[in-house]
């Protein structure tokens, strides 16, 4: 609040009353304390005591009126009486003291700086009164061109003053009104700063992921409820190095993971990580993550923190290793089974033979629904073992396509359909063909089962500095984009398979994503120009040396 600005309480009051009447008081008190001991007899002077009433009068108003109530303007009356008092001793004491005329200072500052521009008239008025009062005391004007200077140079003098402590009270107004605006911006911000900061930890303890910010030197900023109960159970605290336990394994769920393997080490490191895969925790209570990491970088580049976040997997990782497991335990208890009846089934073929061609007809038939079930059985075991590690070797591309049509050319030859390969090179490629020549027996399969009867179905390869690239091409009905992002899903099927009950469990193409996966390749999904699917296999020409070990990662499905 401005120095002699009036708030609208009694403290208010009260405080201008300090700081602009009490000044005035202690001035006045210390001229007549002089006066007592050097002229003692002036202090009855009827002037001087007519001040004196004056300025006690106008103090006690001061204090006890509650200005307040009206308008803070009417303090003005209060330092017009303190002018007119201060007047009255210049007329009685200019000879005796004639400091006594700085005792004006006080109300016309007050003036100055606390009222309106409008005020000065009375600052000057009163000055004007000052000078003028001994002349009407005395009934004489001024009879020299010195007594004229004396009565206009002190009005001057005050106004020119009180201009200028005007001025600088606006100057000082502006500024405070400037530091209020900024201080209660500031306290905005910082309340919602506040909020702000509620709302992310609680968003952050809320979700089921575990969140972790280090700052540029590695030091903890931010972690959520999740991330530390995931650090207990890996036996290391998250704002104390080495950021590390001793309870982490690989994905395999089997291999140590050293404490500067980690993740969080590595990610202070500067690594980027993307899902990548831990298993945390005793052997009891094992939990499965998956985590990502990268650096927090300002627009200049500059390095503000590093953010690691990390999700409990553990229920969809033993989901899948119950489904692989009831995929192997079920494949082989059916074919067990399966073989005996197939091999009951020839004999009974060889013992009817040609005697009874009903019983013939029917056994006929029997043994394709037999060879139906080997096929499904077939697709569960590959399903059950498509992480297996691969075994490359050097092979001629068109020889391991030629093993595929030729596999599935009865099939379509059955549907009145064809498989033509083109592009036949003799070119070498390191491959695994077994795992390759099922994939594109799965792709064959599929294009033949989709495609209209007595279509063809189109296979062809190409070698380039960007890969080996083996493309299948069909005449079905296509798929939407819906159905390209979830068509490797493992048991997906589309509303065309359903609608027209085509034989299959879904797992064919996830077996083919995850044979190409393992070759460190792509399979992409797109439209033929026939208007139906076609699939492109993209291996690289050279395989990394770690490919021999079982695949994590997915292939991508590009529409």
């Amino acid at each position: 609040m401005p120095l002699f600005q009036m708030a609208r309480a009694r403290r208010g009051r009260l405080r201008v009353f300090m700081r602009a009447q009490l000044p005035f008081i202690i001035g006045t008190l210390l001229v007549f304390t002089g006066l007592a001991i050097a002229v003692p007899d002036a202090l009855s002077a009827p002037l001087v005591v007519i001040a004196a009433l004056l300025i006690l009068t106008a103090s006690i108003a001061a204090v006890f009126i509650p200005w307040e109530r009206f308008s803070p303007t009417w303090l003005i009356v209060v330092a017009v009486v303190d002018i007119v008092a201060v007047a009255l001793l210049r007329t009685e004491l200019r000879a005796l003291l004639p400091a006594v005329t700085m005792l004006a200072i006080f109300p016309i500052l007050w003036i100055a700086y606390a009222f309106p521009p409008v005020a000065f008239i009375a600052a000057v008025g009163g000055a004007a009164l000052m000078t003028s009062l001994p002349f009407l005391v005395r009934g004489s004007w001024p009879e020299t061109a010195l007594d004229w200077v004396n009565v206009v140079t002190l009005p001057g003098l005050i106004l020119a003053i009180a201009v200028i402590v005007n001025l600088a009270a606006q100057h000082l107004r502006r500024n405070a009104a400037r530091l209020r605006a900024a201080h209660d911006a500031r306290a905005r911000a910082l309340a919602r700063a506040h909020d702000n900061e509620l709302v992310l930890r609680t968003v952050l303890d809320t979700v089921r992921s575990g969140v972790v910010l280090y700052d540029g030197r590695g030091r903890l900023l931010l972690a959520n409820r999740t991330a530390e109960e995931l650090s207990q159970a890996m036996g290391f605290s998250l704002d104390e190095p080495p950021y590390a336990g001793d309870a982490v394994l690989a994905a395999d769920r089997m291999t140590p993971v050293p404490p500067h393997d980690q993740l969080i080490p590595r990610a202070l490191r500067g690594d980027r990580i993307s899902n990548a895969v831990e298993w945390v925790g005793p052997p009891a209570m094992q939990r499965a993550i998956i985590a990502d990491a990268d650096s927090v970088r300002r627009a200049d580049g500059t390095l503000l923190g590093t953010l690691v976040a990390a999700y409990d997997v553990t229920e969809m990782a033993d989901a899948a290793q119950i489904r692989q497991d009831f995929l192997r335990t079920v494949s082989h208890e059916l074919r067990t089974p399966l073989t005996s009846v197939t091999g009951y089934l020839d004999l009974l073929t060889e013992h009817v033979g040609g005697a009874d061609p009903a019983a013939a007809r029917y056994l006929s038939m029997i043994e394709r629904n037999v060879l139906v079930l080997r096929d499904r059985m077939n697709e569960l075991l590959a399903a059950a073992s498509s992480e297996s590690p691969i075994s490359p070797r050097d092979v001629v591309l068109s020889d391991i396509i030629g093993s595929a049509v030729r596999a599935v050319t009865p099939r379509a030859e059955r549907r009145g359909s064809s498989i033509q390969q083109i592009g036949t090179t003799a070119d070498r490629v390191v491959l695994d063909p077994v795992r390759i020549r099922q994939t594109l027996e799965e792709l064959l399969v599929n294009a033949v089962k989709f495609s209209p009867p007595s279509s063809a179905v189109v296979v062809g390869q190409r070698i380039d500095d960007s890969g080996i690239h083996i493309a299948v091409s069909d005449s079905g009905p296509g798929l939407t984009a819906a159905e390209r992002s979830r068509i490797f899903d493992p048991f997906y099927r589309t509303d065309f398979a359903r609608e027209n009950a085509i034989q299959g469990f879904g797992i064919g193409l996830s077996v083919v994503r995850n044979a190409v996966v393992a070759h460190g390749g792509k399979i992409r999904v797109g439209a033929s120009a026939a208007g139906g699917t076609a699939m492109t296999v993209s291996l690289p020409l050279r395989l990394p040396g770690d490919l021999s070990e079982p695949a994590a990662g997915q292939a991508d499905a590009v529409g």
